[in-house]
């Protein structure tokens, strides 16, 4: 159960978009910003723009791809670290891809697949524990514990900061999302199933009982409940986080939801 669920292979493009209900974290909501827009805050000097090149008429059914207009370096710094105040989140930025990351992340929690893969430095570094209770295993505090810090820095996300950020960059984020194979993909409709997701995922308060689906110290846990073990993959990582910091990511996910306007009304 724990650290063991891998990530859906990246899907080959696709002619339409498909996304399914969203979710966010915020957690990939605490890293909106941009691999292309780091790309931006690091790149060279400028170079001469080439020439224009003869293009052939289009066929009617080829999308016409509008260019995206570069946000000023100094403007994307500015946007990106008002996020949070949050030393560690500054240090998520510094992983680089921050764009492809993010939308990547975004596109995960919308289909339901866990984002982990895309998040390996963000990964608890102790391992899950269980501990008995009357002859049965249950997830540990500790296990829940491991996810404090990350879920602290969710917290810490300045709601209007991060809809700035994120409203600002949109054409740099939609075009790295579309470049996922997404041609015609919305990326306010994929954030808002995404943030959906997360807030619709079930909390479970008290003992959460769990069987190792192995022998050996190093047995994969499943839950107990068949309701728990049937739910998707990015529900099954929110349970494991523990109660406590479900709830924080949820309560921030409602926050993005609403002053987004997702909340409110259906999403194009």
């Amino acid at each position: 159960m724990d650290d063991h669920e891998t990530e859906a292979p990246p899907r080959r493009p696709r002619s339409r978009f498909g996304g399914s209900d969203w979710l966010m974290v915020v957690v990939a909501l605490a890293v909106v910003g941009g691999g292309g827009a780091w790309w931006w805050l690091h790149r060279g000097p400028d170079l001469p723009a080439p020439a224009p090149m003869a293009v052939p008429a289009l066929d009617a059914q080829v999308p016409v791809v509008v260019p995206v207009a570069p946000v000023a370096a100094d403007r994307q710094r500015d946007l990106l670290e008002a996020i949070s105040v949050s030393a560690i989140f500054r240090s998520w930025l510094a992983q680089g891809d921050v764009t492809e990351r993010c939308v990547v992340v975004i596109d995960n929690l919308a289909e339901g697949v866990s984002p982990r893969r895309r998040l390996q430095f963000l990964a608890p570094r102790a391992p899950f524990q269980a501990t008995s209770r009357g002859g049965r295993q249950v997830i540990a505090a500790a296990a829940y514990a491991r996810y404090d810090l990350f879920a602290d820095v969710v917290g810490s996300v300045d709601v209007a900061a991060a809809v700035r950020a994120y409203r600002e960059l949109h054409g740099v984020l939609e075009a790295a999302y579309r470049a996922l194979g997404y041609p015609e993909g919305s990326l306010d409709r994929v954030t808002a199933a995404a943030l959906k997701r997360l807030a619709a995922a079930p909390v479970r308060d008290g003992e959460v009982f769990v069987e190792a689906g192995g022998p050996g110290p190093g047995a994969i846990y499943l839950y107990a409940a068949p309701e728990l073990e049937r739910l998707g993959p990015v529900e099954k990582h929110l349970l494991r986080m523990g109660p406590r910091n479900t709830r924080i990511i949820q309560a921030k996910a409602r926050q993005l939801e609403r002053a987004l306007g997702f909340s409110a009304a259906g999403t194009k």
